[in-house]
């Protein structure tokens, strides 16, 4: 399989079908001239690096990539969860770049190989132990789940209180393994968040939806993802356990955890600020991003 689903050539088919772009206005949206589309469409030349990402941001910005995951899981044809149970080198590598790009999103400044070394014990010189810290429980959180995920497997408040737990091992003014008891204030939304109070029977009702049998899987988990960051049950760590929700629940139903990359940060922060206003669209295309990314890392 590779790592991009759809070629070049599939995704221009796909603008001009179902998007109603003309090859006049393929030509204008990326900037290029006629000739160079029709040569695309019509001559089997292939665009350069450049013209490819172009035609690719276009792409996922009018065309529904939910399509491309299942392909993606199609082709892909393994179990995921059997391969990083089974593959030590695959399921290091993965849970790097899981840990790194999940830890950067929340301000962390350590580098890949600083995030590794982290992991492995070794001090990193010019980092703090609160991203020390961050790097080892973050990769322990994703063991966890994988120790965790067995057939007949529900989530439930014990299963996310103890990720929150492990997440925020050695920050006990966190409250590990506890929901917050007082208020935070959530930088990225003017939405209002409910008060401490509320929280228990938010997440009560929360999880009954994560469990509830709807079959469509990646609109399922970017809907719960946003409803979890709305309530933000946590002191701190909502971010990062919220993610690691996405992976449970996506590697539960058979398909690649979703990897959220630290350069996508405020495209994830805006999807997530137009949810808000009711719309879900951009915070499901990031989603399916997210779990291409895995696939293309999987391999």
């Amino acid at each position: 399989m590779k790592k991009d689903v759809f070629s070049d050539k599939k995704k221009l088919d796909m603008l001009v079908a179902e998007a109603g772009f003309t090859p006049t206005a393929l030509a204008k949206a990326l900037e290029v001239t006629y000739k160079s589309v029709y040569r695309w469409l019509n001559k089997r030349v292939l665009p350069h690096p450049g013209q490819s990402r172009a035609i690719d941001e276009l792409f996922r910005e009018h065309i529904d990539i939910t399509p491309m995951v299942y392909e993606a899981k199609k082709q892909f044809a393994k179990d995921p969860l059997r391969v990083l149970k089974s593959n030590k080198a695959i399921r290091d590598k993965l849970f790097l770049e899981i840990t790194h790009n999940s830890d950067a999103i929340e301000g962390s400044r350590m580098t890949i190989k600083e995030t590794e070394a982290a992991i492995k014990g070794e001090k990193v010189r010019g980092k703090t132990l609160y991203e020390h810290l961050e790097a080892i429980n973050h990769s322990n959180a994703l063991n966890y789940i994988l120790e965790c995920l067995k057939p007949g497997f529900k989530i439930t408040q014990d299963y996310i209180l103890k990720l929150h737990a492990i997440v925020m091992y050695n920050f006990n003014d966190k409250l590990p393994g506890k929901y917050r008891t007082g208020y935070v204030n959530l930088t990225n939304t003017e939405k209002p968040l409910p008060n401490a109070q509320e929280v228990p029977a938010r997440m009560k009702k929360l999880i009954l939806a994560i469990n509830s049998p709807k079959p469509e899987i990646i609109k399922k988990t970017a809907a719960t993802h946003y409803n979890f960051e709305t309530i933000h049950p946590f002191f701190d760590g909502n971010g990062r356990v919220g993610r690691l929700i996405m992976i449970t629940q996506l590697l539960m139903r058979g398909f690649a955890p979703a990897v959220i990359k630290v350069d996508d940060r405020y495209k994830y922060y805006a999807a997530l600020s137009k949810a808000d206003l009711g719309e879900y669209g951009p915070l499901i295309q990031l989603t399916c991003e997210a779990v291409l990314n895995g696939y293309g890392l999987l391999l």
